[in-house]
């Protein structure tokens, strides 16, 4: 579900290059929110506190149900769980070649706060919402 999500953008997505003891990894780190129709996957979200933040990454919506409400729903039961953890915000990084995201998160209530960039990776701008 995750390459369905990821496979189309350009440049491509770390996401691609990582392994099942990668994600195994992240979850061990925190937790993976996941979206279902019909048992079947729709969408996911993988979190972890970072920084006094629920930090949010590697949102994913299967493309058969893009543009239908699974990534507000995703982000509704985040802000949910980080209101039960006490924390004050939600934390992402969205890659500045990717607009579109910018401009969903922006719309989502998220203002950026900062930029960065990994070694070997496209630049990033810095998103929070408070809670």
């Amino acid at each position: 579900m995750i390459h369905a999500a990821f496979g189309g953008l350009t440049p491509p997505s770390g996401v691609l290059k990582e392994t099942v003891a990668d994600f195994a990894r992240r979850q061990r780190e925190g937790f993976v929110l996941v979206a279902m129709v019909d048992e079947r996957f729709a969408g996911s979200m993988f979190c972890a506190v970072k920084d006094g933040a629920l930090y949010l990454t590697r949102m994913a919506t299967h493309p058969d149900w893009q543009k239908r409400g699974v990534g507000r729903a995703l982000m509704a039961a985040a802000e949910q769980e980080a209101r039960a953890m006490h924390l004050p915000k939600l934390l992402i990084r969205v890659r500045k070649n990717l607009p579109g995201n910018l401009a969903y998160f922006s719309k989502l209530g998220f203002a950026v706060t900062g930029e960065g960039a990994d070694p070997g990776r496209p630049p990033y701008d810095v998103m929070e919402r408070a809670l």
